[in-house]
């Protein structure tokens, strides 16, 4: 029997409030938690070990939005990589991108701006007055 996909509405998302998870297919997940706040999870296994991945809360991530982000980490997933991880590195490549783009005077000016203070040379008293 082929698994389901598209057993979530938006309609019926937007109702839902019994805690706990609620499948959409092809691993996709609502979690509605104890206060009633609700988030997209992927799950999957890796090394025969279960892993959630966070796609967002339902307030900044719609139906539509997390289907499309679960198919993403499918993708991942088929071409062996771990979905996690895979988002990881793709954030440190952008902070490392982001580093790039300053120049050296926009460092130099951020650092004396943040250091200033310590430069000061304490005023002491002339001849012990």
């Amino acid at each position: 029997m082929a698994r389901g996909f598209g057993k979530l509405t938006a309609k019926k998302v937007e109702h839902l409030s019994k805690r706990g998870m609620h499948a959409d297919g092809g691993g996709l997940y609502l979690q509605v938690a104890k206060g009633g706040s609700k988030s997209w999870l992927f799950r999957y296994k890796l090394h025969g070990r279960t892993r959630w991945h966070g796609l967002g809360s339902l307030r900044d991530v719609s139906l539509e939005e997390a289907r499309d982000k679960a198919t993403d980490a499918r993708k991942v997933r088929r071409n062996g990589a771990d979905p996690i991880q895979a988002r990881r590195e793709a954030k440190a490549a952008a902070r490392i991108e982001a580093a790039k783009a300053i120049t050296f005077g926009a460092a130099a000016k951020r650092f004396i701006k943040a250091n200033r203070a310590g430069w000061k040379t304490p005023s002491t008293p002339i001849n012990g007055r």
